[in-house]
């Protein structure tokens, strides 16, 4: 046994842990800097893993991407608590803690919520419903204005609506990464309830709506509706 088998071994349950909390897929090299492991180690656990079937290593692109299989949740994944930032409503981390609400009202078992206020990565929502697993993005509506105090009194100057179309092109191609990687699970972007969002929407149901992409809109009073396709 070579002196890179044991940290592998012993970062097992950690790794396993990461890749539960994040379903979009993390790379060798991220594993190996999240755990404070050698990239070696990390490699070995993978390759372990992978072969235990616990685990997926994407090898299509490179690098190779490790994903979560089935509906192992490790005991030690914790959810972290939704997000209180006390901005507009439709602030992106206010419009996540209303989804989350409504998935609790809709008897859903929560599998990671991602922290919002500090940007952390992953897929925003994955919970489960019914027996199926949902990936959720969420998007905000931008501001007029600047979070960052120092620029308190000054105005964008990207108008919200032109802002509102790449968050809506962002969020459907973080969707259509997830149907490829998650084909038997539901895929949601959830968006406040702007009438701009509505709108592009409208004009790309056809092919969300072949490929199995779901759009919630969330109003202000944390009322969640179903796009109908």
């Amino acid at each position: 046994m070579g002196n890179g088998d044991a940290p592998a071994v012993g970062k097992r349950d950690e790794v396993l842990s990461l890749l539960a909390r994040h379903p979009e897929g993390l790379t060798d090299a991220e594993l190996a800097r999240m755990t404070g492991s050698s990239h070696q180690a990390v490699n070995q656990a993978c390759r372990r893993l992978a072969a235990e079937q616990l685990i997926r290593r994407d090898d299509l692109d490179h690098p190779i991407t490790n994903f979560a299989t089935g509906d192992f949740v490790p005991p030690s994944v914790s959810l972290p608590a939704p997000a209180t930032h006390q901005e507009d409503w439709f602030w992106e981390g206010n419009v996540q803690s209303m989804v989350v609400r409504y998935l609790s009202s809709q008897g859903a078992t929560l599998r990671s919520v991602v922290d919002t206020a500090s940007k952390a990565r992953g897929t925003d929502i994955v919970a489960v419903v019914d027996g199926r697993v949902l990936h959720i993005e969420v998007k905000g509506w931008p501001s007029s204005g600047y979070a960052d105090p120092r620029r308190a009194g000054e105005v964008k100057r990207t108008q919200p609506t032109l802002q509102a179309k790449h968050w809506y092109a962002g969020a459907v191609l973080s969707a259509l990464r997830l149907r490829d990687r998650h084909p038997q699970d539901r895929v949601v972007i959830a968006f406040p309830d702007y009438a701009r969002y509505r709108n592009l929407a409208a004009e790309t149901a056809a092919t969300l709506g072949a490929v199995g992409v779901e759009i919630w809109f969330v109003a202000e009073s944390g009322e969640v509706t179903v796009y109908d396709y």
